[in-house]
């Protein structure tokens, strides 16, 4: 993936998460299909029934009605999938918290998805993202946060994933031109 295509980083804002209650599965597929080019690692996903059942069980998430996740539950499993990478649950839970204090659920949501988004953009052009002048802000916090998640995308983009397919391109040619001529 292309440092290009990652300056792009885009999430699902309120609007674009689903008006009507979805079954876990396509839950996790919206999930995959919105994250998956920016975050999976080794082709796992990004979230599995597991996990989800298990933030369910611990009322990280709210409990599905009828099997059925709504759009704030919804709007929480993209956050707790973005964050996970750097932040355990109860901290992603504690900025969630902090973010809900400020706002309704649905300005928060769009906030984190515009701070993550542009926190990536600024990664990727290796460029500051403005910081909020007050540091008892909630979103100073938010600021924060997304700079962490981004910071560590670019690093893993950039520079893991670069490095393991250079090794393993490496490793081919080194096998390669192992092989004596009758091979």
């Amino acid at each position: 993936m292309s440092k290009n295509v990652l300056a792009d980083f885009k999430l699902p804002h309120w609007n674009d998460l689903p008006a009507i209650p979805l079954y876990l599965d396509q839950v996790l597929s919206l999930v995959d299909e919105w994250l998956g080019p920016y975050l999976t690692v080794d082709n796992k996903p990004i979230m599995t029934k597991t996990m989800i059942n298990n933030y369910v069980k611990q009322k990280f998430i709210p409990a599905p009605v009828k099997k059925k996740y709504d759009r704030l539950t919804v709007a929480y499993i993209v956050i707790i999938a973005v964050l996970k990478p750097v932040y355990n649950i109860d901290e992603i839970m504690a900025f969630v918290g902090l973010a809900l204090d400020f706002s309704g659920d649905e300005v928060a949501y769009d906030q984190f998805c515009d701070n993550i988004e542009l926190a990536v953009k600024h990664a990727f052009e290796q460029t500051t993202m403005p910081k909020p002048e007050d540091p008892k802000d909630p979103r100073h916090v938010s600021w924060s946060v997304c700079n962490a998640f981004a910071c560590q995308l670019y690093a893993r983009k950039v520079y893991l994933e670069h490095a393991a397919l250079e090794e393993a391109l490496r490793a081919r040619e080194e096998k390669r031109n192992s092989r004596t001529p009758d091979q």
